[in-house]
């Protein structure tokens, strides 16, 4: 993927976060500005301000760095408080020039600075007016509270800051006699502060730090101040991490540095001692156990230093080796390209061929066409399975029966044998097939001649028929446990094939299919505009966010449901008056939901406003030229029915919110387009409801196999509630209708034989197997007031199969919505059991008029070394952008989404030779990495470059205390921070 597709999809990365933002303010004004909402949208805007200024949007990241200070100002001085209508409209005015800006950007319109004078500046004036402006204690503040501070380690953070600041001077100015006074000085004035925050490990480091200075000699009190600086500053990151428990608590020592195997070797010394230098040895060995005995709390071990010193030698070897093939590596490395820029005011948004796969809805549809076709064949290959499990089983039986009758047949023969029942005969009587040869017949006679009927067995030829028998039969069963081992493999194959089949599945429905919250997230916002202009309360409430829609009617769908939320908002909901008087509460409430039902989405928009007056329909029908009695003879729904109709309106105004009503027609019209369909429901004085049908064009569904006397259906199982066993005493009859009791619930309970009656005999459709659940069993269905029972006979399981449509022209029965195919060819009827339930009901009280029913690039080795960088970010164009800024300068790419996935990379064996890390990201931000990673002595050496917004010279301070090489703030100059990672990786 090249750098402008990349940018262009930041924008649409961007999108996600505008939506963060804005629900994090909508409704503000009206609650208390809670400090986790105000940390969503401050996130999120930062990560606009980073992300465009990198991709090169200045103009967008300027303005979401200012939307960004007015977001830290709220969430410093004025969180737990309720703000103003005015400041959350201008913030969202704010979010709105974001938003105009982006889709500038994306149309290759160049921002001009008069427009943003013009349109953007007054925003924030306004703001900066009603909450002031940044100021640094508030960042002070902000940082503070962020790293979760609290007061003592703020006094040990600004305490310890100018200790070591000054303490860094003197290490470049004092002598060596000098510098040990001054490192125990320092200890002590930071073993205040560590008291005072009651740091333990921070006491014993100062305290381990003042006993090598007093021992250490001047050789090495500079790489004792050095270490010791090092320590404390990274003490102090660790600190304001909250990291204590990897707190350092004491320093090496410095006095064995330098010790070496040689200095030992026993043949280079003269061991001819006199008395006087066995004297001098003694009192030598006196002052070193009395020196041992003052410091033995703290110093540690001779030996065990010795051994280090040892290893660290060692390794000290390789990393010079290896770092000479670095060196030449690099000698090798061609000159970085410059960062692409955008210079045209227009931008080419058209990807490079082979880039970006671009699937046509037709090759979409052909593929889920096909995908189903493979259902069936696996669904095939399911059933032909479990056919010669079955046969396996039984030839396993009737093996079983030939076995008893073989060893009947035999202790038959053996009785027989002893009571003499049986002729003997010779081997000249058995027939030619036995395979005897004559002559060695007669010979055969001749030596049983020799022998009585006890002291050699005889044999017939019933004998040797007997034995080829038994023979055969245990030929026969080795041959079926082969057949049962191959069973079991194929079973193991199948089952493989039905979860890589599962998967499929999954990634085909992710493709063709978009969460509901992707058409309504929009919404909340419109709602509270609307409020503001009208002077209206009204809520809204979305349920089934989750609820899968067809990616193709996202936006066929957005004008119809806008219409309809504007219409309810206008027509529907009263003003806070009217609702007053009317006894309701003064806010109104729209309700806007999904659910998937069989093949189709069931989308619902209610409100609780006045409802749908059929009078004045009626009214408006009688000036429209239709008589009375024509309207009489009109059910409720078909009066209603007619607000869909081009021209018809019953309001008597022009509104700016919705007209006169016009437009229902265009509602009903778009959805046709897309083979759905719209009814309205309204109760006056409680509200209407508007129910859009649309088609859900997957063609795999998971449905319930069933049967009702004798005849077997499919259910989708996303039409079933629930599954409820039958009991007697749960049945009772009221007006001609079963109820059963379900959670203190009366529910009605429906009989479908008496409603899908077909005027021809039939035979009961067999299923093969067993049924799961072989008794009357109840499916609750729908949901709400919606609530209903039907009783089934037999359930037989559970199947993923394939949707085939019906075509005819002959009208269907109501609630037969498709048809399916069974893995034996045979097609079964899908049913939709809402439809049918509701059907039955009609059918039961049409009389009473009763309303019942309501990748990864291949990876190969190459001789040449090449050097890989590890990318640590949790925006993917983000790491997109830099990996292809790396790899033109020739280096290999890694990549990780946050800090956790990095860290879990290099513990796990990833060998890279540096890290390009962001700080904030979810589960683990970048201190957070250079805690873990710069915490073990394996990376200490690894070069960590953060590159983040983040320019405050706290967060820059704090991160190369915790280990990092450099800093780079958003935007970033490439070219710079290509020659800061060459630098780093050579040395």
């Amino acid at each position: 993927m090249d750098q402008q597709q990349i940018r262009l999809n930041f924008l649409d990365e961007a999108e996600d976060c505008f939506h963060t933002i804005e629900s994090a303010l909508l409704d503000l004004s009206s609650t208390v500005a809670e400090p986790e909402r105000l940390d969503l949208a401050l996130r999120a805007t930062h990560s606009v301000k980073g992300g465009a200024g990198m991709m090169g949007f200045l103009p967008l990241s300027n303005v979401a760095h200012r939307l960004e200070d007015f977001f830290k100002i709220l969430r410093i001085r004025h969180h737990s408080t309720q703000i103003t209508t005015e400041v959350e409209t201008l913030l969202l005015l704010g979010l709105d020039s974001m938003r105009q800006i982006s889709d500038l950007h994306r149309q290759g319109i160049e921002v001009e600075e008069s427009w943003l004078k013009g349109n953007v500046e007054p925003i924030f004036i306004q703001l900066s007016q009603n909450l002031g402006e940044l100021r640094e204690e508030d960042e002070d503040l902000l940082f503070a509270q962020s790293e979760g501070i609290d007061a003592e380690l703020l006094m040990f953070e600004e305490g310890l800051e100018p200790i070591l600041d000054e303490f860094e001077v003197e290490l470049t100015q004092l002598s060596s006699a000098e510098l040990s006074s001054a490192l125990v000085m320092t200890s002590e004035k930071l073993l205040i502060f560590g008291h005072m925050a009651n740091l333990e490990p921070f006491i014993q480091l100062c305290e381990s730090i003042q006993q090598e200075a007093i021992i250490s000699s001047e050789e090495n009190i500079n790489s004792l101040a050095q270490e010791a600086l090092t320590l404390w500053r990274r003490s102090h990151a660790l600190v304001m991490r909250g990291s204590f428990d990897k707190l350092p608590s004491k320093v090496e020592s410095h006095d064995l540095i330098g010790f070496n195997e040689s200095v030992f070797d026993a043949e280079g010394f003269n061991f001819d001692f006199n008395e006087d230098d066995l004297s001098s040895l003694t009192n030598a060995l006196d002052e070193a156990v009395n020196l041992e005995i003052v410091v033995s709390n703290d110093f540690p071990l001779t030996e065990e230093i010795a051994l280090s010193d040892f290893d660290l030698f060692s390794e000290e070897k390789i990393e010079s080796e290896d770092l000479e093939k670095l060196q030449d590596a690099f000698a090798q490395v061609s000159e970085p390209q410059k960062s692409l820029i955008p210079e045209p005011k227009t931008l080419q948004t058209s990807p490079k061929s082979g880039k970006l796969v671009r699937v046509p809805v037709e090759q979409l549809s052909q593929f889920n066409t096909l995908f189903g076709k493979l259902i069936i064949e696996r669904n095939r290959l399911n059933l032909r399975l479990e056919q010669l499990k079955n046969f396996a089983q039984l030839m396993q039986r009737r093996m079983n029966q030939l076995e008893q009758s073989n060893k009947q047949l035999r202790n038959w023969y053996d009785h027989a044998s002893t009571e003499g029942l049986l002729k003997e005969q010779s081997f000249t009587q058995i027939p030619t097939f036995v395979g005897v040869n004559v002559s060695n017949s007669l010979m055969a006679d001749q030596t049983l001649a020799q022998f009585d009927a006890l002291e050699m067995d005889r044999y017939s030829d019933l004998h040797l028929i007997s034995q080829e028998q038994i023979e055969t039969i245990v030929q026969l069963k080795e041959v079926s446990t082969d057949i049962d081992f191959g069973l079991e493999d194929i079973n193991q194959v199948v089952q493989e094939l039905n979860h890589t089949m599962r998967s499929l599945q999954k990634n085909v429905t992710r493709i063709q299919m978009r969460p509901f919250a992707d058409l309504v997230r929009s919404f909340p916002r419109l709602i509270r505009d609307l409020n503001l202009q009208f002077g209206k309360k009204v809520n809204l409430k979305i349920e089934g966010e989750s609820t899968l829609l067809d990616r193709t009617l996202i936006e066929a769908l957005n004008n119809p449901l806008m219409h309809l939320i504007r219409n309810a908002f206008d027509h529907g909901i009263e003003d806070p008056q009217t609702r007053t008087m009317a006894g309701k509460l003064s806010e109104g409430n729209i309700t806007i939901s999904a659910i998937n039902r069989g093949t189709q989405t069931i989308i619902k928009i209610k409100d609780d406003g006045a409802g749908i007056r059929l009078n004045k329909i009626c009214d408006r029908l009688r000036s429209m030229g239709i008589s009375d009695e024509e309207i009489k003879k009109m059910s409720e729904s078909e009066i209603i029915d007619h607000i869909f109709q081009a021209g018809f309106s019953t309001s008597t105004k022009v509104t700016e919110l919705s007209g006169r009503g016009v437009g229902m027609d265009v509602v009903r019209t778009n959805l046709e387009e897309i083979r759905g369909d719209i009814h309205a429901e309204t109760k006056i004085g409680q509200g209407t409801t508007f129910t859009l049908k649309v088609p859900f064009s997957l063609s795999i569904l998971r449905v319930m196999i069933v049967e009702i006397k004798g005849m077997v259906f499919a259910v989708p199982v996303n039409s079933v509630r629930e599954m409820l066993h039958l009991k007697p005493e749960q049945g009772l009859t009221l007006e001609d209708l079963t109820y059963i009791s379900w959670h203190e619930q009366t529910v009605p309970l429906a009989h479908l034989e008496q409603t899908l009656t077909f005027n021809r005999p039939s035979k009961p459709f067999e299923m093969p197997g067993n049924p799961v659940i072989n008794q009357p069993t109840i499916l609750l269905v729908g949901e709400g007031d919606d609530l209903g029972a039907i009783k089934i006979d037999r359930f037989w399981g559970e199947q993923e199969v394939t949707i085939r449509p019906i075509n005819t022209h002959l009208p269907l029965t109501v609630g037969l919505i498709s048809s399916m195919i069974l893995g034996d060819g045979r097609v079964l009827p899908l049913i939709d059991p809402v439809q049918i339930f509701q059907e039955s009901l009609k059918t039961k009280i049409r009389e009473n008029k009763t309303d019942l029913i309501s990748k990864d690039k291949n990876g190969e080795i190459n001789s040449t070394k090449v050097n890989t960088i590890l990318i640590t970010d949790d925006s993917i164009n983000v790491r997109r952008y830099l990996a292809s800024t790396l790899e033109k300068a020739g280096y290999q790419v890694e990549q990780a989404k946050d800090g956790k996935e990095a860290v879990d990379k290099l513990l796990g064996g990833l060998s890279v030779q540096g890290v390009i890390c962001d700080i904030e990201m979810p589960r683990l931000d970048g201190y957070g990495v250079l805690e873990e990673i710069k915490g073990k002595p394996e990376f200490q050496s690894l070069p960590i470059v953060m590159l983040t917004s983040r320019s405050n010279e706290k967060h820059r301070k704090l991160a190369f205390n915790l280990g990092a090489s450099a800093y780079f703030s958003k935007p970033y100059n490439e070219q710079e921070l290509l020659s800061k990672i060459s630098e780093l990786i050579g040395t």
